[in-house]
């Protein structure tokens, strides 16, 4: 299979994103978790600095392995409608989990790339709704199919497990599909054949 540059482009961001937190968690493990310090701590101005720092720090391998797995399948599946598209929900992910944990989490330090996956995963299946593709669609069902039980990732099941970044991700990534597809589905509708 060729890679197109649009391709190639979505790789290499999807694969810096990897690297870059499979770096600063083994530098956690050498300095037994010091980095760990860095997490977002909601309401306190000096862990404000973690809604920077959190979606790069993991608390074991097992879940930064969970993390990369699905956030590149997700982030690849996203970067269909371009690379700018990709980073524009990263981001917009990144910083309305970041928020709404600061402003509304537990009071403990919230750790991981789970609220960005969740923006992800909330993107892609509003906007298969909102916009009515056949791709959109294919692409939501394959999202459903293999990650339908994230849902489960909204419920205070486990103490150590930041539900509030998932829903705060998951609602950004919401925002982000209606307001997207309500843009893109304009764009459709105003082309005329010729």
């Amino acid at each position: 299979m060729k890679l197109d540059q649009k391709d190639r482009d979505s790789l290499t961001f999807i694969a810096t994103v990897v690297v870059l937190i499979t770096i600063v968690h083994i530098l956690n493990v050498i300095t037994a978790g010091y980095l760990s310090d860095f997490g977002l701590l909601p309401r306190h101005f000096t862990g404000f600095t973690g809604i920077v720092a959190y979606p790069f720090l993991h608390g074991s391998w097992g879940h930064l392995i969970s993390n990369i797995l699905s956030f590149s399948v997700l982030a690849f599946l996203v970067s269909r409608t371009g690379l700018a598209r990709l980073i524009a929900i990263f981001m917009m992910s990144w910083v309305g989990s970041g928020l709404g944990v600061w402003f509304f989490g537990r009071m403990h330090y919230h750790i991981g790339l789970s609220g960005i996956i969740y923006g992800l995963w909330a993107y892609l299946l509003i906007y298969a709704i909102m916009y009515r593709s056949v791709k959109s669609i294919a692409i939501a069902i394959l999202v459903m199919f293999f990650y339908g039980s994230m849902i489960w990732g909204f419920l205070p099941t486990r103490e150590w497990i930041s539900y509030e970044s998932h829903l705060f991700g998951a609602i950004s990534g919401g925002i982000a599909g209606y307001l997207y597809a309500r843009r893109d589905r304009g764009g459709r509708n105003n082309v005329s054949d010729v």
